[in-house]
């Protein structure tokens, strides 16, 4: 079993019955999946393949490519063309990726800022040559764009996602 399911099974869970009060056990908040996102406004297709293989080598699995729906004149951007690649992490590869989020990465980032809205946390990793993976190749990731990551949690409001995060070693909010 992976280290944070057992640590959310068999702490975190009790820690929230004695923090909170649920009518159900379900209720109790636990994360539900991690989006990861690279956009670009202007990226062909010569541009988009070290962000979709940047992408397979940090979740192990295959991103998906977003193709723009209409056209944006301010951002230059015509429909139908390949605009960036996302990915939606769940199951096993969400528990992998959140442990090598909080155990390798964040200690390494100064400053480190993120959002929280209702049942989302939102923040940019902007040098991703801290994955041990990308640094390898560094010749082929010079240029990636900015890593939008996006974390989704079940709960009910904001001080449970706040409580989640904080007991999960997450730097505090500045």
């Amino acid at each position: 079993m992976y280290t944070f399911k057992y640590y959310y099974e068999y702490v975190l869970k009790q820690d929230f019955l004695t923090k909170f009060t649920y009518q159900h056990s379900l209720e109790i908040p636990f994360l539900n999946k991690i989006v990861l996102n690279f956009g670009a406004s202007q990226s062909t297709f010569k541009n988009l393949l070290p962000s979709l293989a940047a992408t397979l080598l940090l979740s192990s699995q295959r991103p998906c490519i977003i193709i723009s729906k209409k056209t944006t004149l301010t951002l230059k951007v015509k429909a139908g063309v390949a605009v960036g690649c996302k990915i939606d992490l769940r199951g096993a590869n969400k528990f992998l990726f959140f442990e090598k989020l909080i155990f390798c990465i964040l200690p390494r980032i100064k400053n480190f800022r993120y959002i929280v809205t209702e049942n989302n946390v939102f923040f940019k990793l902007d040098n991703l040559f801290l994955f041990k993976e990308i640094e390898k190749k560094y010749d082929y990731f010079q240029d990636l764009p900015k890593l939008n990551v996006n974390l989704n949690f079940k709960a009910q409001n904001p001080q449970e996602v706040l409580a989640f995060l904080s007991a999960c070693k997450f730097p505090p909010l500045s």
